[in-house]
Formats: C-alpha cells, sequence, structure tokens
C-alpha cells in the first residue's frame, strides 16, 4: 500500500498506524458499552487500513552516484522533488529560500531551461546564508565524522569518490562550489560555529586530495543557525548534521 503523511519516513508508518490504533482501541473500550467491543475492534482495523493510504511521503534519497550529483548541480530541467524546507524559512512561493530536499538532498528550486550565469563572489564575505542558497542547484549531503572532531570517517570516502567523479566530469569540471557545514543545537554556539567550519575544510581537503582544483572550492561553517528539522529529536539532528555543495557560476532562475 502507498504510504501518506508528508515527511513521515516509510520505516515509521508501521509505528505511527499502531499508536493511532491503539489510541483508538483505549478511547472507544473506556466510552462504550461491552456489547459494543466487538464493533469498536472493526473499526481499530479500518482505521489501520486507512492510516497506510493517507499520505506518508518520504523524503526523497539524496544523490549517492556522481551522474546523480552531475545532475543535481549541473542546474538541468527536471531535478525537482518535493522537499524540506530550512526550518522557519518561507514557503515555496513567497520572496524566500530554496527547499532543501530530503535528509540530505537537493534543493526543489524552479528548473530552467538554461541557467543563467551569475557573478562569481566570495560568499563567506558578502553573501547571507539565506540570499546564498537563492536560485542556484545545491545538495545537501550526509558526510560521517568521527563524534566531536573534523576528522571523516571511513564510510564516507565512497560517497565523497563519487563527488570527486562528478567535478572532473565534463558537466561540472568548471563549476565553482561552496562547501558548507552545518552541525545540530548541541554545544555551545561557538563550539558548533567552529566545528562546522573545520569540518567544511576537511571536506574540502578531501576533494583537493583526488584532484579537484582548489580555487573552485571554498568552505564555510554555519554552526547551527539553519537547522532543516527540528533539534528536538536524534532524527532531526541527524538531518541537520550535513554538508552542503552549493554552486556559485550559474542560477536555476530562467534566463529572458
Amino acid at each position: 500500500m502507498s504510504s501518506c503523511l508528508k515527511g513521515i519516513h516509510p520505516m515509521k508508518s508501521k509505528l505511527f498506524c499502531k499508536k493511532i490504533t491503539i489510541m483508538w482501541t483505549l478511547i472507544a473500550f473506556k466510552s462504550f458499552p461491552k456489547g459494543s467491543h466487538a464493533l469498536c475492534r472493526w473499526i481499530a482495523g479500518l482505521l489501520w487500513v486507512l492510516s497506510w493510504n493517507t499520505v506518508i511521503v518520504a523524503a526523497p534519497p539524496p544523490p549517492q552516484t556522481a551522474s546523480e550529483i552531475e545532475r543535481a548541480l549541473g542546474g538541468a530541467p527536471g531535478n525537482t522533488q518535493p522537499a524540506l524546507q530550512l526550518r522557519g524559512a518561507p514557503h515555496s512561493g513567497s520572496s524566500g529560500v530554496g527547499r532543501l530536499r530530503g535528509p540530505a538532498g537537493i534543493v526543489d528550486d524552479p528548473a530552467s531551461a538554461k541557467p543563467a550565469p551569475i557573478q562569481i563572489v566570495n560568499p563567506s564575505e558578502t553573501i547571507d546564508y539565506p540570499d546564498l542558497i537563492r536560485d542556484r542547484p545545491k545538495i545537501a549531503a550526509l558526510i560521517h565524522f568521527d563524534l566531536n572532531s573534523a576528522r571523516i570517517r571511513s564510510d564516507a570516502y565512497p560517497l565523497l569518490n563519487e563527488y570527486v567523479v562528478a567535478l572532473k566530469s565534463a558537466t561540472l569540471a568548471e563549476a565553482m562550489l561552496l562547501i558548507a557545514g552545518h552541525t545540530d543545537a548541541i554545544g555551545s554556539d561557538d563550539y558548533n560555529l567552529r566545528l562546522s567550519e573545520k569540518r567544511a575544510q576537511a571536506v574540502r581537503e578531501y576533494l583537493i586530495e583526488h584532484g579537484v582544483t582548489p580555487d573552485r572550492l571554498i568552505a564555510k561553517g554555519y554552526g547551527e543557525m539553519y537547522p532543516v528539522a527540528s533539534n528536538a529529536t536524534e532524527t532531526g539532528r541527524d538531518l541537520n548534521r550535513r554538508s552542503e555543495f552549493i554552486r556559485l557560476d550559474i542560477s536555476t532562475k530562467i534566463s529572458p
């Protein structure tokens, strides 16, 4: 059966349905006469079935292969998907920032048949983050680091190697990227800002060591300032600990 509540992970949909059924059963058994308990069980079963059909749409997976990364950062049409917004950011259709895709994905900006070139600037000095990510191809990747460290874990190497291949491809050979580091809200603001900066630099250094030209890559940490999920849960904190790859040399706005 197709799933339905927007933003709920598919692995959690069964637990969600179970909670609804248990809540209904407890309320019904306390409120209705004993003779109607069979009817209550029948309604509980119906609720279980309906809750599976109610719209639980999982966030689309992030790009994992070089070809997927190429398509996402290349600014080509047809790459938009339903997405998570920056937490607290304006909704689609407003003048706010674009939306980040999935637990680590692409931004749902309007596709353009012809990505427009934009002036290259140093975003770490001149552009606020919400302005920076507006109208630019971008990916948020879950790159794992050792706890409280900027040391990249070995299980992140395969994904980073796919980025190396993509950035050396003909499509992205001249692309200029900002690597933006983000953390969850555990720890002080200053500590998280420093940690995110070191992690963004570590990703940049890995790409350079594997053959990506240094002057194409800028690294900057943003700490905990721009979450895409709640920091009240482990799942949300996981989503917020991310490295973003933001392309600086083209815009997804439609050229006149």
